[in-house]
């Protein structure tokens, strides 16, 4: 998997006038960290944290112009100044992209460019020839929750504990977080687990979550039926 161009992000994804896309460039890691920790202030704890190491940036990150590696990170601009950043992480050998991080500037958050983000990272998985989307989403404020649910992800579950947060001053604690999916393969590419294989309490979660079209559609003709 390649991570697309500039060129084809910003035909992908139009922002609203006077934006533009970016991918951050070695001599921004120091500006963007510093705008991180001023957006987003809680993130200085937790598996966040490292996007505000410039460490994390030059061993793990791709920066425009040089060599490739796993780990994106994409800036909205206006003008030459950074009005927010995403990023994403690939897993090649599974097709799978990790929607890792997405923070606005305040300042810049009537421009909705959040809501391009969550499209956005659909057009670069499906462009790189990603399989299928995850992600996970704070449960202290419903925003997020919104953004993937209006892009079609699903919600399959909840972390018990998955990160860490402050929660109050000087308090860190584990949080509970919302894991969201978004397949990007048609349904005859998904192999249903044989149901004997999976225990009571797997069996009933999984049934919720991912029902049985053909049971469904059965249901449906009975019911109608009566």
């Amino acid at each position: 998997m390649k991570w697309p161009t500039i060129d084809q992000l910003s035909a992908m994804t139009p922002l609203p006038e006077g934006y533009r896309h970016d991918w951050l460039k070695r001599s921004e890691i120091p500006a963007l960290i510093a705008c991180v920790a001023r957006w987003h202030p809680d993130i200085a704890v937790g598996g966040g944290s490292c996007y505000l190491r410039e460490d994390f940036y030059n061993d793990h990150v791709f920066l425009d112009g040089e060599t490739e590696k796993n780990i994106i990170v994409g800036l909205f601009k206006h003008a030459d100044e950074l009005a927010g950043m995403w990023s994403l992480e690939q897993e090649p050998y599974a097709l799978t992209l990790y929607s890792r991080l997405i923070i606005i500037a305040p300042e810049h958050r009537s421009a909705k460019l959040a809501s391009k983000a969550m499209p956005l990272v659909e057009l670069v998985g499906r462009t790189m020839g990603a399989e299928f989307l995850y992600g996970a989403a704070t449960l202290k404020i419903p925003h997020m929750q919104h953004a993937l649910e209006s892009s079609g992800w699903q919600l399959i579950g909840f972390t018990s504990g998955y990160d860490r947060e402050q929660v109050a001053p000087g308090v860190v604690k584990r949080v509970f977080e919302g894991v969201f999916t978004k397949v990007l393969v048609p349904d005859d590419e998904l192999v249903r687990p044989n149901p004997d294989n999976l225990t009571p309490r797997a069996r009933a979660l999984f049934e919720v979550l991912f029902p049985n079209p053909q049971v469904v559609s059965a249901q449906s003709v009975t019911g109608s039926g009566k």
